[in-house]
């Protein structure tokens, strides 16, 4: 059994990056994995050596992504699951153009 304390997904709705702290109370490998709900398929997937305490991790370079829903999960290495979590991208906005 996964023994974390706590788990923040920030911010929601994301633009560029989304920051996750995971507090654990012991050494865990994971998989964490970022999908896009309408297409159904893995945007994202990365390895983590959790350590006890809390752990700051940074998805970033997702301005690129379509606005829309996405989910995150947590899993273990062995596949069973931590944390799961909806998120949604919003479209940056482009400055204005003002001309004289």
């Amino acid at each position: 059994m996964v023994m974390t304390i706590e788990i923040s997904v920030y911010p929601n709705p994301f633009e560029h990056y989304i920051m996750m702290e995971i507090t654990c109370e012991s050494d865990i490998d994971c998989i964490i994995l970022l999908a896009d709900v309408k297409q159904g398929k893995i945007i994202r997937m990365l390895g983590a050596g959790l350590k006890s305490g809390t752990n700051r991790i940074p998805l970033d370079n997702l301005e690129m992504l379509d606005a829309g829903n996405y989910n995150l999960e947590i899993k273990t290495a062995a596949g069973d699951a931590v944390y799961k979590t909806r998120l949604f991208k919003q479209s940056i906005e482009s400055p204005l153009i003002h001309l004289n």
